[in-house]
């Protein structure tokens, strides 16, 4: 945390004498803000020792200090600071939208109040951090453009995919020292852009000066993690394997969770799904927020498998207790396993065909839609569903690069159905 200035709230010697005289209240107003500038201190002083056990009921306190101020003296010229540090403890907390809410109303009502520049750096961490009000954080900075502002727009560009306008945001960042708790953030988030836009030397770089640096044990496993990362995506995957499965981190906890998401993508692309579905199942009883990722990875691999029953279990765990953005994934992919279930043992043509697109688009079985699409462009000829299945034909046989099998198709349309509009468009749009 940038320091909070909290001097500022201690009224000079003889304005303090002549209000405890005058109002017999004086007493706990002042130790209440007394005791808000001294927990203050020792909040900036356990963020700067990453004591974070200790930090939260720290932030609890401060939220009741702060409401207890607004409460009962409402009048008080430290309103706007209770205002402030009532947001402050709830961003926190991660209570980001009673946060925003607060930092808002400060600047609405105080808008040149000394603490107006933190309030509006500390609105745009809140946004930046909020993976829905990420579009706000240029308008929440105004004209503000410290070093921890750039740092909270690079973050929140990289954090929507625009890693080209974080690398110019942190290009921007300057005169940042060692000593400077944000100079660690900047170099982490430097290795994460510059990973984005595969310039892998200028990650290394990022990487080897965060390295440089006198780093406390979780530190250090998380440069190894961004090592790790940095292997992987050069495609040095042994070599990755290695840097991650040698970092102890404690069983079921978020980093633990994080880095086992990562190796199962690892056993993904070698072909090991056996592996993969090991490490998916340790990220899923893991804390990490990569647990739902994990649940709807392991269920398009039940469907790989031929067990839809346990995938539509898996996305309907997902859909019950995920958070909303992965919720509507899960919906989307159970209501497709559910209309596969009722169409299963169907035979019209229309629940064949509607089959064989379930099949290829949504559950990744290729081999097995292309053999019902065949089926009924071979067997139920009289049907107003060959024409399309021989369209799918074509498709899929274009996808794969088997141009010769796929004019065979658009031949057969032509030949078999003249009257069908599908052939004009093939004709138009394939180009064959």
């Amino acid at each position: 945390m940038t320091t909070l200035r909290m001097g500022r709230l201690i009224p000079v010697a003889a304005p303090l004498l002549f209000g405890a005289c005058a109002n017999p209240n004086f007493g706990a107003y002042f130790n209440t803000y007394y005791n808000i500038q001294q927990l203050v201190r020792r909040i900036e002083k356990l963020e700067r020792e990453g004591d974070t056990l200790r930090l939260k009921p720290k932030y609890d306190s401060l939220e009741l200090k702060a409401a207890y101020l607004i409460k009962y003296y409402p009048n008080s010229k430290y309103l706007p600071d209770a205002i402030f540090y009532l947001g402050l403890a709830f961003s926190r907390k991660g209570e980001y939208e009673k946060a925003a809410e607060k930092f808002r109303e400060f600047l609405t009502y105080f808008p040149n109040h000394p603490l107006a520049e933190r309030a509006r750096i500390e609105l745009a961490r809140v946004y930046a951090l909020d993976p829905r009000f990420r579009d706000r954080v240029l308008d929440a900075l105004g004209d503000v453009r410290t070093n921890e502002a750039l740092y909270w727009l690079a973050y929140a560009r990289h954090k929507s995919g625009d890693n080209e306008a974080a690398a110019r945001y942190l290009s921007q960042m300057r005169d940042l020292k060692p000593d400077d708790p944000l100079y660690r953030k900047y170099l982490l988030l430097g290795v994460d852009v510059y990973l984005a836009l595969k310039d892998f030397r200028k990650a290394e770089e990022f990487l080897e000066r965060y390295l440089a640096l006198d780093l406390k044990p979780s530190e250090r496993k998380l440069a190894e993690e961004k090592r790790g990362d940095l292997l992987m995506m050069m495609g040095k995957y042994d070599e990755a394997l290695k840097v991650y499965t040698s970092i102890d981190l404690p069983p079921n906890s978020e980093d633990a969770g994080r880095v086992a998401f990562k190796v199962a993508k690892i056993r993904l692309v070698e072909g090991d799904t056996a592996g993969a579905l090991k490490e998916l199942e340790k990220v899923e009883k893991s804390s990490s927020e990569y647990k739902w990722d994990a649940m709807l990875l392991i269920g398009r691999l039940k469907i790989l498998q031929g067990d839809y029953n346990g995938a539509a279990i898996m996305f309907d765990r997902v859909f019950k207790n995920a958070p909303d953005r992965w919720k509507e994934r899960a919906y989307q992919i159970k209501l497709i396993l559910d209309e596969w279930k009722r169409l299963k043992f169907l035979k019209e043509p229309y629940h064949i065909y509607r089959r064989a697109e379930i099949l290829y688009f949504y559950l990744g079985k290729t081999e097995a839609a292309e053999s019902l699409w065949t089926y009924v462009a071979d067997s139920l000829k009289d049907s107003t569903y060959a024409p399309k299945a021989l369209y799918a034909l074509i498709y899929i046989n274009l996808l794969r690069g088997d141009t010769a099998k796929a004019l065979i198709f658009k031949e057969r349309l032509r030949d078999e159905y003249p009257k069908s509009g599908l052939y004009p468009i093939v004709s138009k749009l394939l180009g064959i």
